[in-house]
């Protein structure tokens, strides 16, 4: 959104765009319950962090007790749950140690220690890591296997095809394969939603987010590109071929994030149909789209492309 957009928009609706985008990127990167990724963190920050107004506060406490009651479907019900948990927690700890650091900063952080820590969780719990991916995959086929029943009753067909059968039960073997990345991305995007909600309603902050086409994240983080890239690579055994492979994703969402933010800055906001037209490309073109943005965005690492933009005198 362009200076002169949210001028007119007014500071009442200015960057709820925005953050209906990232809930709905929240949604669509975690599948399982991704509106705690959201809520958790969003009702913590209103009882945690100042200003604690009393309906606020009410209001939050009354969220969490619905969140946490009803049936326990489940140990898919305490892993989802916990997960928000420590996500939040860290979330907030983070904003008490590093108050001025800039949202992404907090954020990547505490994706980072809330991994770091469910591991660890995990790990000396006695059904170990594969009882969570169990849970997941299991989840993940069946919502395929109830997308495949939709899609039948939709289109009147007794069945579909076995290709598209096969199709959708490989993405969903795909989306377990890269379920670490998704849910770290999912709960950037889920806190980053949490974050601007708590700024606006608790302290009336006007821009709780910088713009789309400021957008960056430290420099060093391109070390874990490399890091992804060497565990793919090397012959070092599935375990760290998998973990690189989430993290080339994770960090590949993050690049592409910070290509289109530049490409904002050096091409300019398009209009309605430069929109239509980018949408168009973006269905066809995805995989081309995706590879130039994210070394776009690795580029603007060394080169900094938006500060020389700004440094370069007019006539240049």
């Amino acid at each position: 959104m362009s200076d002169a957009t949210r001028t007119e928009a007014g500071p009442g609706r200015r960057g709820w765009g925005s953050a209906i985008a990232l809930g709905v990127a929240t949604l669509l990167l975690w599948s399982l319950h991704p509106t705690l990724l959201i809520l958790v963190p969003f009702a913590l920050l209103l009882i945690a962090l100042p200003p604690r107004r009393p309906p606020l506060v009410v209001g939050a406490a009354l969220l969490l007790w619905f969140l946490f009651s009803g049936s326990r479907s489940g140990a898919l019900w305490y892993v989802e749950r916990g997960w928000a948990l420590l996500l939040a927690g860290w979330f907030i700890a983070f904003g008490a140690m590093w108050p001025r650091r800039s949202f992404i900063v907090r954020g990547l952080a505490s994706v980072a220690a809330t991994m770091a820590s469910a591991a660890l969780v995990v790990a000396s719990s006695r059904p170990g890591p594969s009882f969570v991916e169990g849970l997941v995959s299991q989840q993940m086929r069946t919502a395929a296997s109830e997308s495949i029943a939709l899609f039948t009753q939709m289109l009147g067909f007794e069945r579909v095809s076995a290709q598209v059968q096969e199709a959708m039960f490989a993405a969903a073997d795909l989306q377990v394969l890269v379920f670490p990345a998704l849910l770290a991305l999912g709960s950037l995007t889920g806190l980053a939603v949490a974050w601007f909600v708590y700024r606006r309603l608790g302290i009336g902050d006007a821009a709780p987010l910088r713009p789309l086409r400021e957008f960056r994240f430290p420099d060093d983080l391109v070390w874990v590109l490399i890091a992804g890239m060497l565990l793919l690579v090397l012959p070092l055994g599935a375990a760290a071929e998998r973990a690189g492979t989430n993290l080339l994703t994770f960090m590949a969402a993050l690049y592409a994030l910070r290509g289109l933010a530049v490409l904002l800055v050096v091409a300019g906001v398009p209009g309605p149909l430069g929109l239509v037209v980018s949408g168009v490309l973006l269905l066809f073109l995805y995989p081309l789209i995706m590879a130039m943005t994210v070394l776009v965005g690795v580029t603007d690492t060394w080169l900094d492309i938006r500060a020389r933009r700004v440094a370069a005198p007019p006539s240049s």
